[in-house]
């Protein structure tokens, strides 16, 4: 009686490991298809004020990224980014500028391809643009006039201490009084994080969850995991025993 339950409780923790190690696996190919449908590109969103998706001086949540939004200001300052990446490995200089908006904060936008020299705006403007992130990496080595990265830490200044994080890059600009010239827009579509490591991470995961499953239940094919076979000479002298102790009661 006693091996038959152990025999059940042996059976029983090896069929519960092995579902132990599928059900790992399910969870993190759930983790990974969750991961990619977060991170794929979505349908742009109506259009919004800045204002309403983010804070000056306040880092960019991560809800007004990619966002459509619209600004309205005078721009002050004005610089060039050079070799910035637009369709695909192409390379163009940027007119970045500063937009003093009506709230009294202020956001870098970018215009679009540079014709130089860069000119002079003084009418108010209303613009609408996609939102990105600060640019961490330097491009080039700037010099005066220039930045080396589009990043709003880098034009700071007491006339300009509260800047949006980020930046916009214009896909419209209409001023109060007649065109702007030199409007050359870019390209700007959605980026996404860069999530391929913990993709392929959890897919390793299922692979490895998997892999120790399949090891379980194929277990007792092995010799090494079965109960030796008793030798016949073993099984002689236990009925010898078995006989003698009959006897002796």
């Amino acid at each position: 009686m006693k091996n038959i339950a152990k025999k059940i409780v042996i059976t029983l923790t090896w069929l519960l490991l092995i579902y132990t190690g599928f059900e790992l696996g399910i969870w993190q190919l759930n983790k990974a298809q969750s991961l990619s449908e977060s991170t794929a590109v979505q349908p742009d969103k109506p259009l919004i004020a800045l204002s309403e998706v983010a804070s000056a001086g306040l880092n960019m949540p991560i809800k007004a990224v990619n966002r459509i939004v619209s600004a309205s200001g005078t721009y002050s300052d004005k610089y060039i980014a050079r070799d910035q990446k637009i369709e695909g490995e192409k390379l163009a200089d940027l007119d970045v500028r500063i937009l003093n908006l009506d709230t009294g904060y202020s956001v870098l936008v970018v215009r679009g391809v540079a014709t130089e020299p860069l000119i002079d705006i003084n009418q108010s403007v209303q613009v609408t643009g996609r939102l990105y992130p600060r640019q961490n990496v330097d491009r080039v080595f700037p010099k005066t006039g220039e930045l080396s990265r589009i990043d709003p830490a880098l034009v700071v200044s007491e006339r300009t201490p509260f800047l949006y994080d980020g930046y916009i890059v214009l896909r419209s600009e209409s001023g109060s009084n007649t065109a702007i010239a030199n409007f050359a827009p870019i390209a700007s579509p959605q980026i996404s994080q860069k999530i391929s490591t913990f993709y392929w991470q959890h897919i390793s995961y299922v692979v490895v969850w998997w892999f120790m499953a399949v090891l379980l239940l194929i277990a007792p094919l092995f010799p090494q995991f079965r109960a030796p076979k008793v030798s016949q000479v073993e099984q002689v002298k236990k009925q010898v025993k078995k006989r003698l102790r009959n006897k002796s009661k």
